[in-house]
């Protein structure tokens, strides 16, 4: 599977507990030790769970999709307290039939963050402190979405509403049926179609006709936008650089099947003048893989042709990040072939890619290789953490075992022909077998201070299911022993820092098998 990545149903609520909790600490530094624990039972608890300020208290809400039998979809919102709690009911709020997806954007003068529903044929706007659609849903903008079914039990929510031009309103790209629509926001909730760019071509359109046995579904994805499935009967040249999924139930998908399609757009900061610009792959002329950037001018907003082309070998997958901390877009991509894998970092160079000379190879040994660029202070430059797990051969014999390791690379600044040191600066290897297997849900993340010194911290999930946080040195040792920890009741499968209120302190959504802990720091 290849997909360009940027690096940003039925439930119902059984339980809901509200209470104080002292976190366990060791080590000189003292990190956050005092939270308020909400816990949250879903049916679906690993759907999407959105958090908004939806009243304009200045505290998020927990935001999520709700079914029920007799009810219909509805969207459920928790709102959070003074005191770093939830309300223990949700305020419900009924989604109409034509809604495919709901996105959130501060668009009233009146307090709190407006819902965006997005329909077939448009998009609106909906305050969720006013009861009921009368007198409350205000049209935005007319546009026929490439996704025009919805799902009868599930609304998906959109995330990636964004202020592309930097003028203080919120702006929306938006997949169409013949091509995306660039609206620029402005004020009393208007917005102006600017621009309109199709990420197809004739290369592409003449590509898909030749294949035989292939039917595309697409659809609005909860995650990452527009998401596309092909069926195929035989290999086509797209499957290496689409958005595609496996379908969990086939009793329950209700994606439009069409034959029309779009590769995904992705807007991201490529050159200097500070404005968001679009970025997509198609297939060039010369039926290889090709990059396609459209640089924003301030006044016309895009052009329809691409500004800058780019053949590029498309196998593997393909990743944007700023690698080398000029606040500017990076491309790398990192292919698999068996357990050898290599990655490709592309430095961006005024909003171009030379594609034939990458600024640097690496190359792992080793599966499911992953790549992290963290600054681990505010002016630091990135560093590099790789992660991938091998598997001994007697280990695997013996007590069915696999290691995970992680590699941490600093930036190089003596040799101006490589990005990251050659050899890693710190190398972590953890063996997993039956007895442990809960600390291999999550990999060891760099990217959030828990104790509050400026410094990021390693924060793990323990081979017990608990949350913890490791101090690392300059020179990227990390301690041996954890600073802080989180004994949740329930084994933590995955975790997020977030911020849910206008203090400096880290908040934590902990997600468990069919529940998850929502911990407000206290002061």
């Amino acid at each position: 599977m290849n997909t360009l990545t940027q690096h940003t149903l039925s439930q119902s609520v059984h339980i809901c507990l509200c209470f104080a909790l002292s976190i366990s600490f060791a080590g000189t530094t003292v990190a956050q030790s005092n939270y308020k624990a909400f816990e949250l039972n879903r049916e679906s608890n690993w759907d999407s769970l959105a958090t908004e300020d939806m009243n304009g208290d200045g505290l998020k809400d927990l935001v999520f999709s709700h079914f029920d039998q007799s009810r219909g979809r509805e969207i459920h919102i928790h709102h959070q307290t003074s005191d770093g709690s939830f309300s223990a009911l949700p305020q419900r709020i009924e989604v109409k039939t034509e809604i495919i997806a709901v996105g959130f954007a501060d668009l009233r003068s009146d307090p709190g963050t407006e819902l965006l529903l997005f329909a077939n044929a448009g998009v609106f706007s909906l305050s969720s402190l006013i009861e009921g659609y009368a007198g409350n849903l205000k049209p935005l903008l007319e546009w026929e979405l490439i996704a025009t079914v919805p799902d009868l039990e599930r609304v998906s929510f959109v995330l990636s509403n964004t202020d592309i031009n930097n003028d203080g309103y919120v702006d929306l790209l938006l997949p169409g049926r013949d091509s995306y629509g660039v609206f620029m926001g402005g004020a009393n909730e208007t917005f102006q179609l600017l621009s309109q760019i199709s990420t197809a071509n004739e290369q592409s359109n003449s590509a898909i006709t030749r294949e035989r046995g292939i039917s595309a579904d697409l659809g609005i994805s909860a995650e990452e936008g527009i998401s596309i499935k092909l069926s195929i009967e035989t290999k086509t040249p797209y499957q290496d650089f689409i958005e595609q999924w496996d379908k969990p139930d086939e009793d329950t998908e209700t994606l439009l099947r069409t034959e029309n399609w779009m590769q995904n757009a992705v807007l991201s900061r490529l050159n200097d003048d500070e404005l968001l610009d679009i970025l997509y792959l198609n297939v060039g002329s010369d039926g290889l893989g090709q990059l396609n950037i459209h640089y924003q001018n301030a006044s016309s907003g895009f052009n329809e042709d691409a500004d800058w082309t780019g053949s590029i070998d498309v196998r593997g997958e393909i990743e944007l990040a700023d690698v080398n901390g000029d606040k500017l877009t990076d491309l790398i991509r990192v292919s698999n072939d068996g357990n050898e894998a290599d990655a490709r970092l592309y430095i961006n160079e005024g909003g171009q890619f030379n594609l034939e000379k990458p600024s640097q190879v690496m190359r792992f040994s080793g599966y499911d290789v992953r790549l992290d660029f963290v600054k681990l202070t505010e002016d630091a430059l990135p560093i590099l953490s790789v992660n991938y797990y091998t598997i001994p051969v007697v280990g695997a014999i013996r007590n069915a075992s696999l290691n995970r390791v992680q590699l941490l690379f600093d930036h190089n600044l003596e040799d101006t022909g490589q990005v990251f040191n050659r050899r890693p600066d710190a190398r972590i290897e953890e063996t997993f077998s039956a007895a442990n297997v809960k600390g291999l849900s999550e990999q060891l993340s760099l990217r959030h201070d828990v104790d509050g010194d400026g410094r990021n911290d390693g924060l793990y999930i323990t081979e017990d299911g608990y949350i913890a946080a490791k101090k690392m040195d300059s020179s990227l040792l990390i301690a041996d022993e954890a600073f802080w920890e989180y004994i949740a009741a329930k084994s933590v499968f995955e975790f997020k820092v977030v911020k849910l209120n206008e203090d400096d302190l880290p908040d934590l959504i902990l997600t468990h098998g069919s529940s998850s802990t929502v911990l407000v720091a206290l002061p």
